[in-house]
């Protein structure tokens, strides 16, 4: 008796399924990386996705305009009886607020880098930029624009609604193209580094909590320390962050550091907490 070649036994099929039960099955995971552009275009789009970032950035946005527009209205409206309210009006009354409106994009700034950090995205983030300073850099730049842009415009509006409001008083302030301009871009800029300094410590810290309230410590509660524990702490205190850089929205003259000297001690205070962290960065797994 003959069998047919294209015929199999249960014993060739069983054979033929158990060789195929035993061939590795090996999956590759393709990870597109990508340049300093693309990491930039990247964070661009995760902040847009995260409808609290836009909320947070569009509530400063509101408090800087609303404080520039509620000054010089309540500069018109105010009790003149006592000699501490019997001034003249002046246009760095317009931004004096930033300063510590400020704190909220700090605050966001180390948000963006701790939120990655508890969701895990920041290993996708990292497999798709192996060189780490990029990641940083891209982040900071991120940050760094939006702050900027809500700082000038909210300013700009500002200054724009405070001659008219003040004109129904009967007051004016001189105001200089280069005061006007320190001012306006003086809020972007100001804002900007604030923004990096929240960057930084949420890559430090890369806990959202502890990122958050080291922020605010070293923002708010560090320099105050100074003053009550040495004769020279008003020195040191103006050298902090905030205590500084606000000097650029400040009348001249209201600190020895001046405008751009105390933006200056400011953009020290990023570029020294981002080098930490882009050390940090480095050394340190996801």
């Amino acid at each position: 008796m003959t069998r047919h070649p294209a015929r199999t036994t249960n014993n060739e099929k069983n054979h033929a399924r158990s060789k195929r039960r035993n061939v590795p099955v090996t999956t590759a995971l393709t990870v597109h990386r990508v340049d300093l552009a693309g990491a930039v275009g990247s964070e661009w789009v995760k902040f847009q996705g995260l409808r609290s970032n836009v909320i947070v950035a569009g509530f400063v946005f509101v408090l800087i305009g609303a404080n520039a527009i509620l000054m010089p209205w309540a500069y018109v409206l105010r009790d003149r009886s006592t000699p501490q309210a019997d001034y003249n009006p002046y246009p760095e009354m317009i931004v004096d607020k930033v300063g510590y409106i400020g704190i909220l994009l700090a605050i966001l700034g180390a948000m963006l880098v701790a939120g990655e950090y508890r969701s895990g995205q920041i290993k996708t983030t990292l497999l798709s930029v192996p060189k780490r300073t990029p990641v940083l850099v891209s982040k900071s730049l991120v940050a760094a624009a939006v702050s900027f842009t809500v700082g000038v415009p909210s300013a700009g509006i500002g200054f724009a609604a405070a001659p008219p409001i003040l004109a129904t008083g009967g007051y004016h302030y001189d105001l200089s193209v280069g005061d006007g301009l320190r001012l306006v871009l003086g809020s972007g800029l100001y804002l900007a580094a604030l923004s990096l300094v929240g960057v930084a410590l949420g890559v430090l810290i890369r806990n959202v909590v502890a990122s958050v309230l080291a922020t605010i410590a070293l923002l708010l509660v560090v320099p105050v320390i100074p003053q009550v524990f040495s004769q020279f702490g008003a020195e040191i205190t103006r050298f902090f962050p905030i205590q500084a850089g606000s000097l650029l929205l400040a009348q001249p003259g209201n600190g020895g550091l001046g405008p751009w000297g105390g933006y200056a001690v400011l953009a020290a205070w990023a570029a020294a907490l981002l080098a930490a962290a882009a050390v940090t960065l480095k050394r340190r797994d996801a």
